[in-house]
């Protein structure tokens, strides 16, 4: 199972897939995900040691 579809056209088959694959689209949008999870950490941090 694909977590999004990289391409325009969808998927061809409709077969059942075992193990699946991520594809780029899936990759980055988790990796942006992670890095603003990440900054929003970083700047309470931040405002808790000034306040």
């Amino acid at each position: 199972m694909d977590l999004f579809d990289g391409e325009l056209g969808g998927r061809d088959d409709q077969g059942l897939d075992t193990g699946g694959g991520w594809s780029w689209c899936g990759v980055i949008t988790v990796g942006i995900f992670i890095l603003l999870a990440v900054l929003i950490s970083w700047i309470f941090g931040l405002v808790g040691r000034i306040f």
